[in-house]
């Protein structure tokens, strides 16, 4: 019965992660650049006798046997599959067609995301909402006239075709090595080259969360949750009715 209770238990714990994850991705369907997080769980008991079966009974490695006793969240995985592309028609949205990353200044460090709907602060830098002022190749992107254009390699230019700036695409070798610390909005990756991808002015790429994949996702898990919690009723008062007879003899 007590297994039964850490089984139900853990359970309940693990459908509510799950649901918040699902949750966020749900939120952030409209939100340019994002990329969905879907969360790997498995079973926690299993790892804990393998290792104590390696502890007490020497280098043979024996195993103690195989149980599902808790479940638990494993970890968070980012799908960084490219979204759709959005025409917007406005001339500080960009988009890229290919691999890499926005590189973006935020307190003192650069982080990298796909959403490129940038705006201009008041000093005329091109900047993420947010986050922080976008980067080019030589430093921060400052844009000082409306009257511009921007060509597929990123090289900004003004209306007499003077080169103003260009905007910097970083690409990295192993994906696996970003950190998500934003909604869109990576760390890590390593040594960053550039990349060879071609923007596309005026236009945004859209999330790429598949908004039915996730309902249908959130009905499975409200569903386990459910039913959990029913059966953990049933446990309860099954416990209580155990102590109440045990009492009378």
């Amino acid at each position: 019965m007590f297994k039964g209770f850490y089984n139900l238990s853990s359970s309940m714990l693990t459908q509510n992660k799950n649901l918040n994850v699902i949750s966020n991705n749900l939120a952030n369907v409209s939100t340019s650049g994002y990329k969905s997080d879907k969360m790997v769980s498995g079973t926690f008991k299993d790892a804990v006798m393998t290792r104590t079966a390696n502890n007490i009974l020497g280098a043979d490695g024996s195993s103690l046997g195989n149980s599902s006793m808790i479940t638990v969240p494993y970890e968070t995985v980012t799908n960084l599959a490219d979204g759709g592309w959005e025409q917007t028609g406005s001339p500080l949205d960009f988009a890229i067609d290919g691999r890499g990353f926005f590189e973006i200044q935020r307190q003192g460090q650069n982080v990298y995301t796909r959403n490129g709907s940038f705006s201009l602060d008041n000093e005329g830098y091109l900047m993420l909402q947010g986050v922080g002022r976008v980067n080019g190749t030589n430093g921060p992107v400052r844009i000082t006239t409306d009257d511009f254009y921007v060509e597929p390699d990123g090289r900004i230019y003004d209306a007499t075709g003077n080169l103003i700036s260009q905007l910097k695409v970083v690409d990295f070798n192993n994906y696996d090595e970003l950190t998500k610390v934003g909604e869109g909005v990576f760390t890590g990756g390593g040594q960053g080259r550039a990349s060879n991808s071609t923007l596309m002015w005026k236009y945004v790429e859209t999330s790429n969360v598949d908004p039915v994949q996730e309902m249908t996702d959130m009905l499975v898990s409200q569903r386990s949750l459910q039913s959990a919690a029913q059966v953990l009723k049933m446990y309860d008062l099954m416990a209580a009715k155990a102590a109440t007879e045990i009492g009378k003899v």
